[in-house]
């Protein structure tokens, strides 16, 4: 109930309560009619659909124009008066958060060291929606629509009779909206239910609008939309206006530009420009659909008037003939169109950087924007959907040229939340200062490449991003096939075991120890099999066949500490003929020159915390020696795979693709891997090295996520046709330089360029990127002081753990 004017002449500012206007007044909103509805005055329903937004930066121009005509068609589909449109953009500053916990105390102290890094950056997300109004026909069609409604009423016929066919057809358009922009991530705006708080995300977004900005989460009300959605006091200026929240931080200054003059031509991503600008901003624009009939009586008196005036035979009068026809012939609907940006700012001086920055952008399409005084106002107003009377500056325009402004681009953000394992494993910067949230997964598929050459970054970025993984709630177990010893310093620092396989060095694996499953023995046979096989290449005899596998039975009949290696040459010998090439004899070598991979008094197997790695380098060459221990290496992660997060990462991964073994493994694993919570990662020097593999097919099948780092020696037919990159992709691949310490993410439908900055981690950096000076200064640091990461840590490089790592 309102103060009585009598109690408000004895205020001190009653007064000023007497002349001040109600924000209410200025807003056409009633209330929800259903979860997805808002009903507005004059009969208006209005619907709200939200866009993640299609990812421009790196797309071809011709999928980006084909999108602009399927746009165009969209709209044109709506077809008369009854119908118009609102866009928005909502350009608001952002803190790059993120979820999860660390119970690694390296991978802590590193997350905690980036994150502050992110407090200090100017980081924004850009918000994309669509409103759709159901309104009344306008002009003579809406007089004889009212005149219609009037008799229908006369005879007995309800209005909400006339409502339900009108909200009928507002859900039969969104619904093709949202089905035909689901690529552009569209998401119909609802009434929701969120910890028993029944919340309305319509108003929210109308809150957004109206109050700087910001999201904030707004229950259902019970009272009118008009009195609930505000809160904020807007106080207007002749150039500018503040908005006023409930605590003095709360509190923005803004100023309204306006388009004035168009630009002789326009195309797709006519605005592309405003989502690199640092300032928040708020694009409004509206496209009120006009009937056919009375638009092309318009277009024939303007044609008339140009007949008969200088403009005669020039460029004015052929644009105005291509407008008759493309709407005599269904290729576009004409309607008015208005557009104002809200430049906001937490200062005058912001809001005025932010003024100058929009406007240069906007200019450079070659349109003309003002910035609003008189009618500032009015602009205001005019953002809220449904307030199509406040638009002070209008115009006629195409479909088609309304789409090329309102284009529903944007920069890939990733997920932060609800993604297969929780969190986002990173947040990292794109080039347009918003935040990515990084995952691997798309559903239930994790498996990803990393191609770039030596210097590119990739080592530094791939070993960052395999600690920022440990944040997931089920701690993964990270294993990683190494190359030259790029990630041992990581892999300790993390707590790890880390095995550098050198020939004549005891590995301390023992195949004959593992405990004996039906899997184990098959396994076993299989590897028998493999290492006494015919010296050209053949395949045993069936005797041979089956004197291995009794072989392996045999063994498994001892006990585990009595099985080894130098015993199994007996158990091959006595039953086929003895001599040079028999199996005893091609199985001598394992126990002597060779026996220093399985010939152990006991296997040492051991994963430690979970996180492990070895360094192939020294048997990548020897083919006979690299499948044996891929085949028990492999054959012990399968064992690990129990529905707990895992990540099995193949570093130069090139050289283990060529061996028989391990594609034997990774076919499968490719397919099944995500069933049992894991993901497998290949890292190459070039995508061409994943291309040419034998089981190319299965592995661009079977990864979610391909990361590209600069190479000037990228290939056309591994990146364009294999890979899929489109042109500007590729361009991007080949021309940026690799010192940018940028790469492409391609994940799903996102495609996105992100950086890493870790220049103000240089200690952190020396622990990521292993170098052979770096990795003997870690040796010696290790022999000095222990394995315990917090020991060495603090004489290698200076870091200063709290805690041992588990």
């Amino acid at each position: 109930m309102a103060i009585s004017a009598g109690l408000r002449k004895g205020m001190r500012f009653g007064a000023a309560m007497e002349r001040e206007q109600s924000v209410s007044k200025h807003l056409p909103y009633l209330r929800h009619v259903d979860d997805t509805t808002i009903k507005a005055t004059d009969g208006v329903f209005m619907s709200v659909i939200k866009f993640d937004g299609f990812c421009f930066q790196t797309a071809d121009q011709a999928d980006v124009n084909q999108r602009l005509a399927f746009r165009n068609t969209v709209i044109k589909a709506m077809s008369d008066s009854r119908f118009a449109v609102y866009a928005h953009i909502v350009r608001r500053r952002v803190t790059a958060e993120i979820g999860g916990s660390f119970d690694n105390p390296f991978a802590r102290l590193m997350n905690e060291r980036y994150m502050a890094g992110f407090a200090d950056k100017r980081m924004f997300a850009n918000d994309l929606y669509l409103t759709v109004l159901r309104r009344q026909f306008v002009g003579k069609v809406g007089m004889a629509e009212n005149l219609a409604a009037m008799f229908k009423s006369l005879g007995g016929v309800p209005k909400e009779d006339n409502d339900a066919e009108a909200r009928r057809e507002l859900r039969e358009v969104i619904a093709g909206i949202v089905s035909g922009f689901a690529n552009y991530g569209a998401r119909l705006l609802s009434v929701i239910e969120d910890n028993g708080v029944v919340l309305s995300e319509p108003c929210s977004f109308l809150g957004q609008l109206l109050n700087g900005g910001a999201p904030r989460r707004r229950a259902l009300p019970r009272m009118g939309l008009n009195q609930y959605v505000p809160t904020h006091r807007v106080t207007f200026g002749k150039k500018a206006f503040e908005l006023i929240g409930a605590c003095e931080s709360d509190r923005k200054f803004g100023a309204m530009l306006s388009l004035r003059e168009y630009p002789p031509h326009t195309g797709p991503g006519m605005l592309d420009g405003l989502l690199k600008v640092p300032h928040e901003f708020i694009v409004s624009q509206s496209f009120a659909i006009e009937d056919r009939a009375p638009v092309l009586e318009r277009i024939k008196v303007l044609e008339k008037r140009i007949a008969a005036s200088d403009d005669k035979g020039t460029a004015v009068e052929a644009d105005i003939q291509i407008a008759r026809d493309d709407l005599s012939q269904g290729e576009v609907v004409i309607g008015y169109h208005h557009l104002t940006v809200a430049c906001l700012g937490q200062t005058l001086r912001e809001m005025e950087q932010c003024v100058d920055l929009v406007g240069k952008e906007i200019q450079f399409t070659g349109a003309t924007v003002s910035r609003e005084d008189m009618n500032a106002e009015a602009c205001f107003w005019a953002q809220l959907p449904g307030n199509l009377a406040y638009a002070a500056r209008k115009s006629l325009v195409s479909s088609r040229n309304f789409v090329g402004f309102a284009s529903l681009h944007n920069f890939s953000s990733g997920q932060a939340e609800r993604n297969h394992w929780g969190p986002a494993l990173s947040v990292l910067q794109t080039t347009s200062k918003t935040p990515y949230y990084f995952n691997l997964h798309v559903r239930d598929v994790g498996n990803f490449t990393v191609n770039g050459p030596t210097g590119s970054g990739k080592t530094t970025a791939l070993c960052f991003l395999l600690a920022q993984a440990l944040r997931v709630p089920r701690r993964p177990r990270i294993g990683l096939f190494d190359k030259d010893r790029g990630a041992e310093i990581l892999i300790r620092a993390l707590g790890g075991r880390y095995e550098v396989l050198e020939p004549g060095t005891p590995t301390g694996f023992n195949p004959l120890q593992l405990p004996g499953t039906q899997d184990d023995r098959e396994f076993l046979k299989g590897l028998l099999a493999f290492l006494v096989r015919p010296r050209d290449g053949g395949d045993l005899t069936a005797l041979q066949e089956k004197i291995v596998e009794e072989a392996v039975e045999a063994i498994f009949e001892l006990p585990i500490k009595e099985r080894r290696f130098a015993d199994v040459q007996h158990l091959l010998r006595g039953r086929e003929k003895a001599g040079h090439d028999d199996l005893a004899s091609r199985f001598e070598t394992w126990t002597r020159s060779r026996g220093w991979l399985f010939n152990n008094d006991e296997d040492i197997w051991d994963t430690g915390n979970g996180i492990f790695g070895f360094d192939l380098t020294r048997v990548l060459n020897d083919k006979d020696i690299r499948s044996a221990a891929l085949g028990y290496i492999f054959h012990r992660l399968g064992q690990l795979l129990d529905g707990t997060p895992m990540l099995v990462f193949i570093d130069e991964g090139w050289h283990i693709l060529e061996d028989d073994k391990f594609l034997g493994f990774l076919k499968n694993a490719l397919k099944t891997i995500r069933k049992q919570n894991g993901a497998v990662g290949f890292g190459t020097q070039s995508a061409k090295d994943i291309v040419e593999a034998r089981i190319a097919h299965t592995l661009l099948e079977q990864t979610s996520t391909n990361i590209f780092f600069p190479n000037p020696k990228a290939d056309f037919a591994s990146y364009r046709e294999a890979f899929k990159l489109s042109a500007r992709e590729f361009r991007w691949v080949l021309e940026t330089p690799p010192q940018a310490r940028q790469f492409l993410i391609k994940h799903g439908n996102d495609s996105v360029v992100a950086t890493l900055d870790l220049a103000d981690m240089p200690e952190f950096i020396k622990v990521l990127s292993g170098r052979v000076e770096t990795v003997e200064e870690c040796a010696r640091a290790r022999a000095k002081h222990g394995d315990n990461p917090a020991a060495w840590l603090p004489a290698f490089c200076g870091i200063e753990l709290n805690e041992v790592a588990p």
